[in-house]
């Protein structure tokens, strides 16, 4: 073999040790952008779960009188910026559960409460 032959050979194994590693920089650049903006929905779905606890306290506030009425009543779901929230009332247990989600990522924010 000459030695334009293993030039040839050296080049080509160093380009494709610099490709294999340029795609493997790509791939991992996008995992972790698809992370962070997971982690981002992740966010903003539990603030929006939080919101709905806090539309639930107002609304028993507002209502004692008949609140007896929402036992086990759902409501929602509400859109609210990037998603949207579901509230459940169960006066019988003292529970409100509130489900936010966003770009189909969901968080569940119980509280449990004395009566008033």
């Amino acid at each position: 073999m000459n030695k334009r032959g293993i030039a040839l050979i050296t080049v080509v194994v160093i380009m494709l040790t610099i490709a294999l590693i340029g795609a493997s920089l790509v791939e991992l650049a996008s995992s972790v952008s698809m992370s962070a903006q997971n982690v981002i929905d992740e966010t903003k779905a539990r603030y929006l779960a939080e919101a709905g606890i806090a539309q639930a306290i107002h609304t028993l506030r507002t209502s004692a009188t008949d609140s007896g009425n929402k036992l086990g009543e759902t409501i929602g779901p509400i859109p609210l910026g990037d998603g949207a929230y579901t509230v459940t009332f169960n006066v019988k247990d003292s529970l409100i559960i509130s489900v936010g989600e966003v770009n189909g990522v969901s968080k569940k924010v119980q509280l449990q409460y004395s009566a008033l």
